[in-house]
């Protein structure tokens, strides 16, 4: 009876149902697992004094390189957006217009559209472009977050090709009575930033704990670095493009969590953009508004969380007076359950399964599509596992099988392994690998925009193996490091190209591999009182085509992509000593090219370095933070994408109080 409700719903669900193979092994692996853990689960869910209720997915992710971010980190650069604060946080590159303009990434070689962007466990990259705007998302309005690297599609779903950026938020159930923040930023190069956050955490009752979080943001950018053209010491001239953007937004989070330990919870992010390229041209101007509608509800009942989730994107587009703007409106409803199984036999051995379902439901209304609403339907079913052998060995094994109204993803599983190789009171060696297949399923614009779309596009797919090997050593009680190499080989087909030589007809016609090694060092030490952090991020990226597509291809085989900087390095230094610190932070990006058989001139090489010096002032009840932070003390001219100049020297004052 249940497979004949199952078929009833997948048919329901307009999808073309096949069962492949994958699909037939997936459910035998669910079947068998789900049966296997159930069995030891009821012997022992706890861990120490610890119930375990939910398993977050970067816990399948063995083999990965995953980095964490704490709401501390996050708090010391609250007023920047996530492009800025991962420029000089990873070792990703970013391809930005200017402060407040669209800025979008590139993840270990990939296209913008290959980087899986999470909030609270909801895919927000916007459905017709796959991607997301770096520059809207404040790094304020969010508790927690991680930066994973590589393929993950198994345990992320779509668009995880390069890698994948989730952000959380976390109830703080251990502080009790309000706290509130208001917070400004003023710059000289006349933008502005504002905040104004509370939280309240409570117990209601005897058996409930109430906790909530409420931001209010907006930033006004108007880049005054003067409209005459500057040169570098080498002669290369670059204009300074008038722009000026708007930006606003509202972040609300309530949790209420039950003595036995079920967690209830809605979140609700609003945001509004507006970005207008040459204000003071009316021929040349260009207006972007976006807006964002994103609520989601998740209810973790024991070891089994619902989640349900709406998402509205409106895009406002006109040239000119802007009369008639070109208009995308899309929604997304979002449905998912999933299940954690946990067997521990000791502190040393424990075998982790976590299984789903997630439906979506796109509907589209686009001035480019024509008339009408295009529908699109998906549904994922995926199973993580997790087994440690032992405190040395620990392997995963995740799979998943995507479904999509017209197309046919591929299976999708992954193979990780993580071995402690050597061990002692003070260092400790882990050699860990992983191999993963990835997939990206076509954008709404890819299959419907009016003759340039292609209904018969095919999901891009790919295979990415990577291996790290990390060294952690305590040279003293006040002093340890950490140091990791990472080797990375992504190899993807079927990417999705607008053909120029059909009138950007888009088609599957590239196929790119990207490879690089990564190096990342971390030492913290405390010196006559004085708390020195120090992290170095180094990559080198190779990512280039690999395969004709038209008679006119062979010179751009083997050759970098456009944009995508061959080596990028990253530091920051921060030294404090009891209410002040001093941050430093630099980073080297190499030439970029701009052309695909690199002909013409690439973009120079640039360095950058930003400073703050902050002060805390306390009372018992009250905090005052009080920065003088400076970007580009260099006054470093370099483009990024076009050949428009980046901002240059900018001074700013940042005042937070806590009450």
């Amino acid at each position: 009876m249940r497979y004949v409700s199952f078929t009833v719903y997948c048919l329901s669900f307009k999808i073309n149902w096949r069962l492949p193979c994958s699909v037939l092994v997936m459910v035998f692996f669910i079947f068998h697992f789900s049966f296997f853990t159930s069995v030891f689960a009821q012997k022992q869910v706890t861990l120490g004094e610890i119930t375990i209720k939910a398993i977050r997915p970067e816990r399948f992710m063995v083999g990965q390189k995953v980095q964490e971010l704490d709401s501390v980190n996050l708090a010391r650069f609250r007023f920047s957006t996530l492009a800025d604060f991962l420029q000089f946080n990873s070792s990703i590159a970013f391809k930005s217009y200017g402060a407040g303009q669209l800025t979008t990434i590139s993840f270990r070689g990939t296209a913008a559209s290959h980087t899986a962007v999470l909030w609270n466990g909801i895919n927000i990259n916007f459905p017709s472009l796959a991607q997301t705007d770096f520059s809207t998302v404040p790094l304020a309005g969010f508790d927690l977050m991680t930066i994973q690297y590589g393929a993950a599609a198994s345990t992320v779903g779509t668009d995880a090709v390069g890698g994948s950026i989730q952000l959380r938020s976390a109830p703080q159930f251990q502080q009790k009575g309000m706290q509130g923040m208001a917070a400004l930023r003023l710059e000289s190069s006349e933008n502005y930033t504002g905040q104004l956050s509370f939280r309240l955490n409570q117990r209601l009752g005897e058996n409930w704990q109430f906790a909530t979080k409420t931001l209010l943001y907006g930033s006004i950018f108007n880049n005054n670095f003067g409209a005459e053209s500057r040169s570098n010491s080498k002669g290369q001239t670059y204009n300074f493009e008038p722009s000026r953007t708007n930006q606003q937004g509202l972040i609300q989070d309530l949790f209420w969590q039950h003595k036995n330990g079920n967690l209830y919870s809605v979140n609700i992010w609003l945001s509004d953009n507006n970005a207008v390229v040459q204000p003071d041209q009316l021929l040349l101007r260009e207006i972007i508004r976006s807006q964002a509608y994103r609520t989601v509800a998740a209810a973790q009942i024991g070891s089994t969380l619902f989640r349900t989730a709406m998402v509205r994107d409106i895009t406002n587009y006109g040239k000119g007076e802007n009369a008639n703007p070109s208009r995308t409106e899309i929604d997304r409803f979002i449905g998912r359950v999933e299940h954690d199984f946990l067997w521990t036999k000791n502190t040393d051995k424990a075998t982790n399964l976590k299984i789903g379902i997630e439906a979506v439901h796109f509907s589209g209304r686009v001035d480019g599509y024509g008339a009408g609403v295009k529908k699109e339907n998906r549904l994922d079913l995926y199973a993580l596992f997790r087994h440690q052998f032992n405190n040395k060995l620990t392997t995963s094994l995740n799979v998943r099988q995507a479904f999509v109204s017209g197309y046919d993803p591929p299976f999708t599983p992954s193979v990780g392994i993580e071995y402690i190789t050597f061990r002692s009171i003070k260092s400790q060696l882990t050699l860990s690998a992983n191999a993963s297949v990835s997939y990206r399923v076509p954008t709404l614009n890819e299959r419907y925009w009016l003759n340039l779309g292609n209904p018969d596009i095919k999901p891009e797919s790919g295979l990415n193996k990577e291996i790290e090997l990390t060294w952690q050593h305590k040279h003293s009680a006040q002093t340890q490091s950490k140091v990791s190499v990472s080797a990375f080989h992504n190899l993807i087909d079927n990417w999705t190209y607008w053909n120029p030589n059909t009138g950007y007809r888009v088609e599957n016609l590239q196929q790119v591999l990207a490879k690089g090694l990564e190096i990342d060092f971390n030492v913290k030490s405390l010196i006559d009182k004085y708390l020195i952090v120090a992290d170095l991020r180094y990559a080198m990226t190779n990512s280039s085509q690999q395969k004709l597509f038209g008679p006119y291809t062979a010179d751009i085989i083997g050759r970098q992509l456009i944009y995508v900087p061959r080596h990028v390095v990253s530091t920051t230094v921060s030294v404090s000593k009891n209410n002040l610190s001093l941050t430093a932070q630099q980073q080297f990006t190499s030439a970029r090219y701009v052309t695909f058989d690199h002909s013409g001139r690439p973009f120079p090489p640039y360095y950058l370095l930003n400073m703050i010096l902050n002060y805390e002032f306390k009372t018992p009840k009250t905090k005052i933070d009080i920065a003088i932070q400076g970007n580009n003390l260099t006054n470093t001219l370099y483009p990024n994408v076009k050949k428009n100049a980046m901002p240059l020297r900018t001074a700013s004052l940042n005042v937070v109080f806590h009450f």
